[in-house]
């Protein structure tokens, strides 16, 4: 039995996510992983074969087989749609708000995957790392329908980052991620985002939404059991959360079929998201002095080569390099 607030499965508000292979190593290609361990098959949007880095004075293009779109909206594209559609014998009670108090007296288990971390934070089990504000738009325009841009510049989006992801090549999906601001002042970073990038794409809708991401532990209480953004899936850094979402699912169903240890099951994940919190505390220290030496770093041939064509864990050694780079820029 699943309960459903909306009226819907999907999404509310429609954009682009991506699963990249730089950030899920050592899995080289997420579709068959999951197909593979899980049984799930996934058609996406299409693969990421560009990614464009834009610092405040240097651009750097990467060029590969390197990860996948996917829809996030309520249409039959979505991933939440079309892994409703390989459900089998499941009844879906739309408009309606779980309690698990009330449903622990009616069934063995409980998995919350709410998307979000209000029952963790009822149960004692999360601790906040990150807290941004998202705006985000779907655009007009004319794109290169595999190619994903990104944006580093502190000016107006302190700490975090945004991103262009596109559904086609006339429409994509345009976010601002900025860290420690409130609704109002989300607005006036993304006049500021746009003006200072000369972006002068068509919107024809928008959204904004609080974007809370951190550690939780433990991942079940009693027979209750945290899945997704509710469990901790959303990376500390990039926050895409797709692949760690479908992960947790899967293992909560199989701790609940075979009686594993849910911790254990979840440790993989647990460590990369660690990986991904050190990686974005070096982040938080540096800013767009360093920022241009990362972007125009990463396009230099051999440590591109390494970076992008090697399955060396980048989040796990990059807070190293980060480091030495600051390091490096202090003593200058």
């Amino acid at each position: 039995m699943i309960y459903e607030r909306n009226s819907f499965i999907g999404e509310a508000y429609k954009h682009v996510g991506a699963i990249l292979e730089i950030t899920h190593r050592p899995i080289k290609d997420a579709i068959k992983y999951i197909k593979k361990d899980f049984e799930i098959d996934l058609v996406p949007l299409n693969k990421v074969k560009s990614i464009i880095h834009h610092s405040p004075s240097k651009t750097t293009v990467i060029k590969g087989n390197l990860g996948y779109f996917f829809e996030r909206s309520d249409s039959t594209f979505d991933m939440k749609v079309q892994i409703r559609s390989q459900l089998k014998s499941t009844t879906i009670l739309f408009n309606e708000v779980g309690d698990y108090e009330a449903l622990l007296k009616q069934f063995d288990y409980v998995v919350i995957a709410n998307g979000e971390v209000s029952f963790t934070k009822e149960l004692g089990c999360f601790q906040e790392w990150l807290k941004t504000y998202v705006k985000g738009a779907i655009v007009l325009g004319d794109f290169d329908p595999t190619s994903m841009s990104v944006w580093l510049d502190e000016t107006y989006c302190k700490k975090g980052y945004a991103y262009l992801t596109p559904f086609n090549s006339k429409r994509a999906s345009l976010n601002l991620i900025v860290t420690d601001v409130n609704e109002k002042e989300i607005e006036e970073y993304w006049e500021l985002f746009l003006s200072t990038e000369g972006i002068r794409y068509i919107p024809v809708e928008d959204y904004k939404l609080n974007h809370i991401c951190g550690f939780v532990y433990p991942h079940r209480v009693g027979n209750i059991l945290f899945a997704g953004n509710a469990g901790g899936a959303i990376e500390p850094f990039l926050g895409f959360g797709v692949l760690g979402s479908i992960v947790g699912g899967a293992m909560a169903a199989k701790s609940i079929v075979t009686g594993e240890d849910y911790e254990e099951l979840l440790q993989d994940l647990v460590d990369q998201n660690k990986a991904f919190y050190e990686f974005r505390k070096v982040f938080d220290t540096i800013g767009n002095k360093a920022y241009d030496i990362l972007i125009t770093s990463i396009g230099l041939p051999g440590i591109r080569q390494i970076i992008y064509k090697t399955p060396l864990n980048v989040i796990k050694t990059g807070g190293a390099i980060l480091r030495f780079k600051r390091k490096l820029m202090n003593n200058s």
